[in-house]
């Protein structure tokens, strides 16, 4: 089974992510993508000074993936993968399933919004719209 889990750092996202591991079944092989999407927020005039502020979102979410990666490869033994991805967070989700063959997206019910500039408002909402596999949101 392959699996994409929609993570933000929220603790909806965290619950998504555990939800992902009640997925495996005995000893079926099982593939959890882990996608954050970051998207600097603000009017940026100045392309240099928006490329700087993405960069710096992606390494911290890249930084965050690999502590999680981490904490549960060692007690789940399933192959973890983890992207991060910048833009609209409901389109890159469903694009990235589709182009990935996932066949569940796991999505928290809200993420943290403009705060920190990872989902966006209805990103599980726009996500079960676009997306061509299950789609289970979290609550």
């Amino acid at each position: 089974m392959k699996c994409l889990v929609a993570y933000d750092g929220s603790e909806l996202s965290r619950k998504a992510l555990e939800q992902a591991m009640y997925q495996k079944h005995d000893d079926a092989p099982m593939e959890v993508h882990i996608v954050t999407v970051v998207s600097p927020n603000g009017p940026y005039t100045n392309p240099g000074l928006y490329q700087s502020i993405e960069n710096s979102l992606m390494e911290k979410a890249k930084a965050e993936l690999d502590s999680i990666v981490e904490e549960i490869q060692d007690i789940y033994n399933v192959t973890i993968k983890i992207e991060v991805l910048t833009g609209n967070p409901g389109n890159n989700i469903a694009k990235y399933a589709k182009e990935h063959d996932i066949e569940m997206i796991i999505i928290g019910s809200r993420g943290l919004g403009n705060v920190r500039g990872f989902f966006l408002g209805s990103v599980s909402h726009r996500v079960v719209q676009q997306a061509d596999c299950q789609v289970m949101i979290v609550k």
